[in-house]
């Protein structure tokens, strides 16, 4: 009998723990009446773990799975002006709420968090492993948005480190503010479209930012990816010359230039890194950018 009821609370612990014990954490995030004056809660609180983040965006659960998504929590609240929704995601690493965060970063950037975005009645930001949505289709509730984030943002109870990879980005001539991280292939094709085929072979372990990088008048698309090792990063390249990105491509001195569906582009194979330059007005223009770049100088090394 004790056997049993051992075995029955050893499961039941499972459970708990496949379903991320039923996102108690995530919901002590949640701003209360007491938190943000005027608002109240709408409803219970909605977890979502594992797949079932598609019950809850069949549209677009695969970026946030690309991301390492673990669990989220929604919640609803009404103000007198109008609705706001809460969406706390919960990924597995910090580079991971870092990187999702960095898909959209269009608008202003108030101080929440440890990045954050906010345009036209939608507020992101992300903190640790942690990356939030607060919105509402009434822009007039923006210090309402504002202040909710805030109050998350105190809650969550540690900051998270930021990709390694961004020490890749030269020093002067990138032009957003916030280069895309992406993991695979659905955040950078949706991003910058590269190809239909995985030709930069971005399995796991693999990570990459992409900017548009302006070092002379023209601005161009630069995509480093970093691969687990070398050899990976090889077989990539390969994969990469193989492909129709660049069109026409001889390799020389170890640069691959060709022809790009917006002009000229160029790859390079940088130890366990690939620097790929686009859209380039002449080939020349490409040459000097992939020169340039401090990743492609020092062989990928450091």
């Amino acid at each position: 009998m004790n056997y049993t009821r051992c075995l029955i609370v050893l499961l039941f612990l499972v459970m708990m723990g496949c379903t991320g014990g039923g996102g108690d954490e995530l919901k002590g995030f949640l701003p209360s009446s007491d938190d943000v004056q005027g608002i109240t809660k709408v409803g219970r609180s909605q977890v979502y773990t594992g797949q079932k983040l598609f019950d809850y965006m069949n549209g677009g659960a695969e970026l946030f799975y690309e991301y390492g998504f673990e669990q989220a929590c929604v919640q609803r609240y009404q103000s007198p002006p109008g609705e706001v929704t809460v969406e706390i995601y919960q990924m597995d690493r910090s580079v991971n709420a870092y990187g999702i965060y960095t898909f959209d970063t269009q608008g202003e950037h108030p101080p929440i968090g440890q990045d954050a975005a906010y345009e036209r009645g939608l507020l992101t930001f992300w903190k640790g492993k942690y990356f939030v949505r607060v919105f509402s289709e009434n822009e007039d509730l923006k210090e309402t948005l504002l202040i909710l984030g805030r109050g998350i943002a105190q809650k969550i109870p540690q900051e998270g480190e930021r990709p390694d990879i961004l020490a890749s980005l030269p020093s002067r001539g990138v032009v957003e503010n916030f280069p895309l991280y992406f993991r695979g292939m659905i955040a950078l094709n949706n991003f910058y479209f590269l190809s239909h085929q995985d030709v930069l072979s971005l399995g796991e372990g693999t990570e990459g930012i992409t900017f548009q990088y302006k070092p002379e008048a023209q601005p161009l698309r630069v995509i480093i990816a970093r691969y687990p090792n070398s050899s990976k990063a090889e077989e990539a390249f390969q994969s990469l010359q193989a492909s129709e990105v660049i069109k026409e491509g001889i390799l020389k001195e170890g640069l691959f230039l060709g022809k790009s569906r917006r002009g000229y582009g160029g790859a390079q194979l940088a130890g366990d890194f690939i620097v790929l330059v686009l859209d380039g007005a002449a080939s020349k223009t490409v040459t000097r950018a992939l020169r340039s770049l401090s990743v492609a100088q020092r062989g990928g090394q450091g």
